[in-house]
């Protein structure tokens, strides 16, 4: 019995795919996010289910904050909203500590 429990991990083992690692030009371009050359991506995160989730975080110079909100076409004064971006509605969030910037990008 040992034996075959040994079998069966070792082809298991060799089944398993590593999960591809989220690229932010992806996540940029399914929130309608332009990104200011001052930005520096700290981490991407994906997750699938019924709905499409980005998590990106970044750092960027506190006066380039506008910036990026405005050629991402949020509304002045505006960090949270709802666009429709290649035919599909995206909620996009914005929070800001410091320099560190999260944007969650998701579908409903």
């Amino acid at each position: 019995m040992k034996l075959l429990l040994a079998a069966l991990a070792l082809l298991l083992a060799g089944c398993t795919t590593s999960e591809d690692v989220p690229k932010p030009e992806d996540a940029f371009r399914f929130g309608g996010i332009s990104m200011p050359a001052s930005g520096k991506v700290l981490e991407t995160k994906y997750d699938r289910g019924i709905d499409a989730r980005y998590e990106v975080v970044l750092t960027l110079p506190a006066e380039d904050l506008p910036e990026l909100l405005e050629a991402s076409h949020f509304a002045p004064g505006v960090m949270n909203d709802d666009r429709v971006v290649d035919g599909r509605r995206v909620v996009r969030e914005v929070t800001v500590d410091g320099t560190t910037v999260r944007l969650e990008l998701f579908t409903t």
